[in-house]
């Protein structure tokens, strides 16, 4: 243990610099621990020991030369593994590890998968391990439910017959069967989803008939997307010419070459965990030449879409609909790197804000595009002066999901207290393609809390001696400088310890706030510099136990810093958040764009700690959070299918958008959706409102009878037949030789039949005369057969306005439409924006002219002649005929 002694206290905006101790106790060090090389691979693992704390976590550490390490203590001592899994008098290469792999089933097992042809099974979380020989492994997919059963790939054959196995255990590891060949990819099922089971795998396979590959680089039209719930003794083809697929519970993708265009592919999503795949629609007829899944939280989808060559410095990025299938665009030009990686963030905690970097369009051209890639393939070679040659990139910040994006506000004074000034100036921050300098960072467990590194300026630039290092506690809305220079940062304890250190530079220092970065203290953690490339902590950031890694010469160097009990005193007072005597607050989220504290539709009030307090949560604490819906606004709504944002942040249609699609659907049934261009954020709760009314789909009656018309048409039908067999029953009673000689004549008679009283039908007296009474009147129905009055013309007007929408014309003009009504194929039909007519989506034929009412049939000789005025009176029946 080593006791704080001389620390700097930096005050922010102050930037007074004092000298003092640690309020109270100690920070816990280990002493390093080098090992053989940098840290290539950290793993955090539930401990499984006995007596251990509920939170206790098994860290293993696999270097750049394959060596594993173990700490049973959260970092605090370490054990080379090596003794354990070589041979007496093995060569050390013989057990270099190139991929661990855990079992989400039973934490105890795990996979130390080598370069050569051993492998190294453990059962006991590393307690010891057994060896298997099994050959060279491709890849390996440990079973989510079962952790005995493993599935792995192995080469065989010789070029250019060249291909992958694949091999199934069923006792963690010592014994394989072949189930398998031509394979590419594969993984298991989730076998709790409807359908699957134990044996359910996803795979890429090669037709096994057809010719040799040359290449392994190409897409391939003879590779399909299969599926198989007995282990590959039967299967089915689910996406034909499906070459790759990624996950990212609960979505598949799945990216289907075009057998006609080789560089071309389209994608498939399912939203279900592989069950149903539907094909991805983009709103652009652009070649789809890769993909990327960015993000995949929140009921939506980001896929990040190369259309050009795959070198490209830039790519689009779409957000999906609730099911992840029809795409919009949200943001161009993304920038990227030669890896495919793209500085897009989600911020941890709070829903619905992202951050990118992307390529300034009124500034890039051609000789700024190929800078782009030229630099992208140098950073990736570590190359200096690259960040010389990368295109002007903004920073740009979204908190509806997407939907719209601003510029990040700068701080109005730097670190040091000075006044900011600078001209039409954003905050710019790196991302994940900058390399070594720190990215945009948040964690789920720090409620709005980011730390990044970037410069306040037009554009984002790496130069050290312009990269600061940035903090928001808002969720991005305000940021301030808390540090000149580039520094690698990690939140612990639920936010309220904050660590950092300067990685651009040898340091034996790191800089410790418990105020959100009010104060900062220094601390020297050894006395030898360090190259530092990372402080780490568990994965859910709760724990005030750090691991902070790097190299020294040509060693790695692992140490824990503890500050459990650096302060002793807990955070109290939740229950009372808010009050002067609590050391909690209540704190709201919301959007840049809107007022009231709302954010995807709902205002969140989250409990935290304040920020001037300093105390700990501790592990367990327990984040409390209200929520309640907001009346809907604009900034609740994306754009929809084929919409994308103009200007005026209003959605139009895409240039050359195809029509199809946005009619009434071949299986409509009663009425049918038709979007005005907006569809409401996906995870947005917002309820009624103004926007809500404006911008929701219309809903529309189907065409013609659909579903429900064949219904009702159907029932009338049935109930004709019904009344037709009842009077001519009733007919025939009351002696009529020939009921009727015709349908005609049936009409005539169920026309009449109120004239032959109530012995005609059953004595209804009073009700059945008044019933029929009122068909005799058919004036009315004679002008509409379905009864629909004057809603003709509301039908019209209805289908011209489905055609303003298609048309992407406006309500309020831009359209204007054809002539009155017609018959056939005479209908009203809206402009079109060239000048040109189409035709009506919805028309409803004109009723044809009344006809004269139809004679009524003879009567019995003993009857009176009928009565010639529109209505008759109702006559005694005549007498009923004699049957003897």
């Amino acid at each position: 243990m080593l006791r704080v002694s001389k620390v700097a206290l930096y005050a922010v905006p102050a930037c007074l610099m004092l000298l003092a101790s640690a309020s109270a106790g100690m920070i816990g060090t280990s002493r390093p621990f080098l090992i053989d090389s940098t840290v290539a691979d950290m793993q955090w693992v539930n401990s499984t020991e006995p007596g251990h704390k509920p939170n206790a976590k098994t860290v293993f550490v696999r270097s750049a030369m394959g060596s594993i390490y173990r700490s049973f203590d959260d970092g605090m001592n370490w054990v080379s593994q090596r003794d354990k899994m070589a041979g007496d008098y093995e060569e050390p290469y013989k057990t270099r590890i190139q991929q661990m792999l855990f079992s989400k089933a039973d934490a105890r097992y795990a996979v130390m998968r080598g370069y050569g042809e051993a492998n190294w099974f453990t059962k006991d979380q590393g307690d010891s391990y057994y060896r298997s020989e099994f050959g060279v492994i491709a890849d390996m997919k440990l079973h989510p439910k079962n952790p005995e059963w493993l599935l792995s790939s192995q080469y065989q054959g010789s070029f250019p017959n060249r291909y992958l196995s694949l091999f199934l255990s069923t006792d963690f590891g010592r014994s394989w069967k072949k189930i398998a060949s031509n394979i590419y990819q594969f993984e298991w099922a989730d076998p709790t989803i409807k359908g699957f089971t134990e044996k359910t795998i996803m795979a890429c396979i090669r037709k096994s008939d057809a010719s040799p590959k040359t290449t392994f680089m190409d897409w391939d039209p003879n590779i399909d997307f299969v599926r198989t719930h007995d282990f590959f003794e039967t299967s089915e083809i689910v996406i034909a010419h499906g070459n790759r697929f990624a996950i990212h519970s609960p979505y598949w993708f799945v990216a289907a070459m075009n057998p006609q265009e080789e560089l071309e592919v389209k994608l498939h999503v399912s939203a279900d965990q592989g069950r149903v795949f539907q094909r991805a629609l983009f709103p652009y007829q652009l070649s789809e030449r890769s993909y990327r899944v960015v993000d995949s939280k929140e009921e939506s989808v980001f896929v990040q879409v190369s259309h050009g060559t795959r070198d490209s410095s830039s790519a689009n990025v779409y957000m999906s609909g609730a099911k992840g299938h029809s795409y919009t665009l949200s943001l161009r030009s993304v920038v990227k790197d030669y890896r495919g990686l793209s500085d897009f963030e989600h911020i941890n905690g709070v829903d619905g804000v992202y951050i990118a970097n992307v390529i300034d369009a009124s500034e890039q051209g051609a000789e700024a595009a190929l800078l782009g890639g030229l630099s992208s393939l140098l950073m990736g070679a570590g190359a200096e002066g690259a960040e010389d040659l990368k295109p002007p990139t903004r920073s740009k910040i979204s908190f509806d999901k997407g939907a719209m994006w601003s510029d990040l506000k700068p701080p109005q004074k730097d670190s040091q207290g000075r006044v900011l000034q600078c001209d039409d100036c954003a905050l710019h921050l790196n991302g994940k393609t900058a390399g070594y300098l720190g990215p945009v960072y948040s964690s789920a467990s720090s409620t709005g809390l980011i730390m990044a590194t970037g410069n306040v300026g037009h554009h984002l630039h790496a130069r050290q001696d312009e990269t600061n290092t940035y903090f928001s506690r808002d969720a991005g809305r305000t940021w301030e400088e808390i540090r000149k220079g580039s520094y690698i940062y990690e939140f612990g304890d639920h936010g309220a310890l904050m660590v950092m250190a300067n990685n651009r530079e040898a340091t034996n220092r790191i800089l410790y706030s418990w105020n959100e970065g009010l104060n900062w203290t220094e601390f020297q953690f050894w006395e030898h510099h360090i190259e530092v490339e990372n402080i780490i902590t568990e994965p859910s950031g709760t724990s005030q136990v750090f691991i902070v890694y790097g190299r020294r010469n040509d060693k790695g160097v692992l140490m824990q810093l503890n500050f459990e009990t650096l302060h002793e005193r807990r955070c109290s007072g939740i229950n009372a958040a808010g009050a002067d005597a609590s050391d909690y607050e209540m704190w709201t989220p919301a959007d840049e764009l809107r007022a009231g504290g709302c954010l995807l539709g709902r205002k969140v009030t989250f409990t935290r700690r304040k920020r001037a307090v300093q105390c700990f949560n501790g592990w367990d604490y327990d984040r409390k959070e209200d929520s309640r819906n907001c009346v809907c606004e604009r900034t609740d709504y994306e754009c929809d299918f084929g919409y994308q944002v103009n200007e005026q942040n209003t959605c139009e249609r895409v240039p050359d958008m195809p029509m199809a699609g946005y009619g009434a659907p071949s299986d409509c049934a009663g009425f049918f959706t038709v979007s005005r261009g907006y569809r409401k954020v996906p995870g947005d709760s917002c309820v009624g409102g103004d926007a809500e009314t404006r911008l929701e789909p219309l809903r529309l009656s189907c065409p013609g009878f659909g579903r429900t018309g064949m219904v009702l048409v159907g029932v009338t039908l049935g109930l004709g037949a019904v009344f037709a067999l009842f009077t001519y029953q009733r007919r025939k009673e009351m002696g009529f030789a020939d009921p009727w000689r015709s349908t005609g004549d049936c009409l005539d008679f169920v026309r009449g039949g109120s004239s032959y009283g109530p012995a005609m039908f059953g004595g209804f007296g009073a009700y059945g005369q008044a019933q029929y009474t009122g068909l005799v009147d058919t004036g009315d129905l004679e002008d509409d057969d379905f009864g629909l009055g004057e809603d003709d013309d509301e039908a019209q007007v209805l289908g011209e306005s489905l055609h303003e929408y298609a048309l992407g014309i406006s309500s309020d003009g831009g359209g204007g439409s054809g002539g009155g009504g017609g018959g056939g194929g005479g209908g009203g039909a809206a402009a079109s924006p060239s000048g040109g007519q189409v035709p009506d989506l919805i028309s409803i034929d004109s009723p044809a002219p009344a006809a004269s009412s139809p004679s009524l049939p003879p009567r019995p000789t003993a009857a009176p002649p009928l009565p010639t005025a529109p209505l008759p009176s109702i006559a005694p029946p005549p007498p009923a005929p004699n049957r003897k």
